[in-house]
């Protein structure tokens, strides 16, 4: 059997909440989402990537909107795994600008986080409310992301 797994994530990869925080948001996801199977919280002494699964499609430059080569990418991945995703900057190969990791537009979507809160099969989505709400209690904007396995 397969799974969907809504991630969600702080806009910023090294941003960890406080534990009163995630405290509130679990209990108020398990309100929004009871018929999720499980909410899991992942926290890293470092950013890790927070992937979308089979959902993979392409990774664009946010600033031409050019696609970015997966062989390229996986090297500079491979580049920014060596120091524990501490330095996530790059230079695209389509305009030569420095951009983080992060920042690159995955389809569908994916990105870095020390911090992560996992819904196995939520069955329904998260309002963008609901999710104002979260990002209000966490602190932080947040990142949505789905994967499935």
């Amino acid at each position: 059997m397969s799974d969907n797994i809504l991630k969600l994530i702080p806009s910023s990869p090294t941003y960890v909440p406080g534990e009163s925080a995630i405290n509130k948001a679990v209990d108020l996801i398990q309100v929004f989402l009871p018929l999720a199977e499980d909410i899991s919280i992942e926290i890293s002494e470092f950013p890790r990537f927070i992937d979308q699964g089979s959902n993979w499609e392409r990774v664009t430059c946010p600033n031409c909107n050019a696609v970015i080569d997966i062989d390229w990418w996986q090297q500079a991945m491979d580049k920014a795994f060596k120091n524990g995703f501490k330095n996530l900057v790059v230079e695209v190969p389509c305009c030569n600008l420095e951009v983080s990791l992060n920042d690159l537009r995955y389809e569908w979507p994916a990105g870095f986080a020390k911090f992560s809160i996992e819904i196995r099969n939520p069955q329904i989505e998260l309002s963008e409310l609901k999710l104002k709400e979260l990002e209000h209690i966490l602190g932080s904007s947040i990142k949505k992301i789905w994967a499935h396995y």
